[in-house]
Formats: structure tokens, sequence, C-alpha cells
């Protein structure tokens, strides 16, 4: 099997997908805002994709880990051609109506559905003897979303947001082009069989088999808790240093941007440092951000946390999709692939129901300074759960 083939193939998928989510995500307050929307409801319709994709992500995976004759990439174009007929759709409308926002949670909670399976597919191959560079994959799939969102910037203020879900469209029609170009060879009817039969655990069965697993993802929550409020309400921890929309999205760009070579460099970088010493270093660095965020006096120090980003998302959360790989039996690796998602999806649900009402109630800094307690938290907890194999 040719390696480089494959592998060329999943960085591609990674680019479109995230260049697609990029076209989303990046944008849906300014496109929901342009049909008339309040702030208000864009916020409930942001909160309502994240509550969805708990429940949605779970019961995807659960269903290509029962349905083995069902390929990964099959699921994928499913998904994916839901959410072009879907932008087709809200494309034609242009109106604010609930109709709308009915469509577009479809097209996000779609496209958030297949990142488990996507990641699945990185070690689905395995069993052919094919090895996928995860960490390059992701790093271009990070460089796509960040040049992507610059990019549709200009295309936003020339065409406006009505252009948008043609945008997404094309990308995901490119995606759906590259998932149907992995060929490999059939498996025997008997080993069809065999994986139909195993047994398939229930998400209570697996929380129960899985119990490091488990904690560990509820350590990434704290992790990640602080992440997700920062990038929420960028612009309103920029206040207090008078820092600009531009400037925002300076420090947006240098953080996606220099994922690309921590995560291009990750595949070496396993070989000498355990995943395990891997993901506790990294929650450490994730702290020493938050840190740097909360205490900033100027843009500086903004970007100097921007910067290190090399050493805490763009480390820990491809270490996570290879920690589960290294500890969830392959039977079962898409269920574990997609607590991973559901892990940060929570987050963002707090962040979005509770990160605003505290930044109301109590202030920017209080609220970046409970952040950090619960990075320091969220860092001793994974030195809790992986420092054993």
């Amino acid at each position: 099997m040719n390696n480089k083939s494959f592998n060329a193939k999943y960085a591609a998928m990674n680019a479109a997908y995230f260049a697609a989510f990029a076209s989303i995500f990046a944008y849906a307050t300014n496109f929901l805002a342009n049909r008339g929307f309040s702030n208000g409801v864009i916020g409930t319709t942001l909160s309502l994709t994240s509550i969805l994709g708990i429940f949605v992500q779970p019961a995807v995976a659960s269903f290509a880990d029962r349905r083995k004759d069902i390929k990964l990439q099959t699921i994928i174009t499913f998904f994916v051609g839901l959410a072009i007929a879907l932008s087709a759709v809200l494309f034609s409308l242009k109106t604010g109506s609930f109709i709308t926002l009915f469509l577009f949670v479809g097209i996000a909670v779609g496209m958030g559905a297949i990142g488990p399976i996507m990641n699945s597919l990185a070690f689905a191959f395995e069993k052919y003897g094919i090895k996928i560079n995860y960490g390059l994959a992701r790093g271009i799939g990070s460089a796509s979303y960040a040049i992507v969102s610059l990019g549709v910037g200009y295309i936003v203020d020339a065409m406006g947001t009505e252009v948008l879900p043609i945008v997404y469209s094309i990308f995901n029609v490119i995606l759906i082009i590259i998932a149907r170009l992995f060929t490999v060879p059939e498996v025997s009817d008997d080993a069809k069989e065999e994986e139909n039969n195993s047994e398939q655990l229930s998400y209570f069965a697996f929380m129960a088999k899985y119990k490091e697993f488990m904690f560990f993802i509820v350590a990434s929550v704290f992790v990640f808790f602080a992440h997700t409020i920062i990038n929420n309400f960028y612009i309103k921890v920029l206040e207090p240093i008078q820092g600009t929309s531009a400037q925002m999205g300076i420090a947006i760009f240098i953080a996606a941007i220099l994922e690309l070579p921590a995560m291009v460099a990750l595949d070496k970088i396993k070989e000498k440092i355990s995943i395990r010493k891997l993901l506790i270093i990294s929650a450490v660095i994730f702290a020493l951000k938050h840190a740097v965020t909360c205490f900033a006096t100027n843009i500086s120090m903004i970007y100097f946390a921007a910067v290190l980003q090399v050493g805490a998302y763009a480390i820990f959360y491809p270490s996570m999709v290879y920690y589960a790989n290294e500890v969830v039996a392959s039977k079962d690796l898409v269920k574990g692939q997609s607590l991973i998602g559901v892990s940060y999806t929570a987050c963002g649900i707090v962040a979005n129901i509770i990160g605003g009402s505290l930044l109301d109630v109590i202030g920017v800094h209080n609220v970046l300074m409970i952040g950090v307690v619960t990075s320091v938290i969220g860092a001793a907890l994974v030195f809790l759960s992986v420092r054993k194999k």
C-alpha cells in the first residue's frame, strides 16, 4: 500500500473539512445577524448547536462502531451531502425566519458529527498496514482554517454574508470527492461477519470499561474551559487593554497558523516522548497560556499567549486522538473519538451560556482568573489520569 498517497488524501480531506468548518462557524454570527436575528437568538442558536452535538456525535459514533459493513467514508459522504442540500435551501430562502435557524443548526450539527469519524478514519487503515500521519493532516487542517477564515473575511466584505452557503458548499463538494478516492482491499466475508457479530458496548458499558479514559475526558473539560471562553469572547478579553478587532484577528491567525508546525512535528516527537507525557506537558502550557492572557497588560502579551498555542492546543488535541487510539479497543474506537469531541463541545456550551453571564456580573479579569484556576486543576487531573499505563 502507498502510504504517501493515503497521507496526501487524508491531509487534503482535513484541509477541505476545516475550510468548510471555518466558512460555517467563523462567520456564523455575521450571517445570522445579517438575516435579522438578535444577539440573544444567535447565542441561543449556537448553544443549541453544541447541545445537539453532544447527543448526535455519540449516536453517529455508536452506529459506526456497530455497522462495520458501512465504510466511514460513506458516513462522511452522507452528512456532508446533507449539509450541501440544506445549504442550497438556506441560500434560496434569503430571509430571517425559524426555518433559517433550523437549516443552520442542521448544517452545523451535521458537520460537527463527522469530526470523530474523520479522526477514526486516520486509524481505520492500520489493519491494511497503512500508517496515517494524523499530526501532519490535522496541522494542515488548522492552517486551512486560519487561511480560509482570513480569506472569507475579504469575500464577505466584498460580496456580503449571503455568499457563505456557496463558499462552504464548494469546500464540502471537494471533501466528498476526496473521501470517495480512498480505496482499500476488500475485507473477506468471514472477517466482515466477525466484525459485525463482535460485541458492541453501550456508552454506559464503555464508560465502565474505560474508567481511566473517562477520567481523562473529564480532565480535558477543565483544560478546555478557559480556552473556549477566551475564543468565544476574545474581543471582550482585549477590551481592558484597548485591543481592536484587527489585533484580535492577528492573534487568532498567529495561534491557528502555529498549529501546523507543531502538529506536523508531533509524529516525530511522540517517538521520543510518550503521548501520556505530552498530554501532561501540554496541559501545563495551556495553564501558562491562560495565565499570560489573564494578566496581559498590552497586546504584545496577548500575541505571546497566542504563540503558546504551539505547545497547548496544537499538541493537546491531536495527542488526545492518539491517546484514544492507544487505550480504546479498535471496535470501540469511534465511540472513544466521539467523546473527545463531546468534551470540547461541552466546554462550548458552558462558555456560551455561563461565560457571557459571568463576564457581565464579575468582569473580564475575574472570569479569566477562574479560567486559570480551572486550567491548573485540569493539568493536575490530566497528570492523575494518564500517569500510569
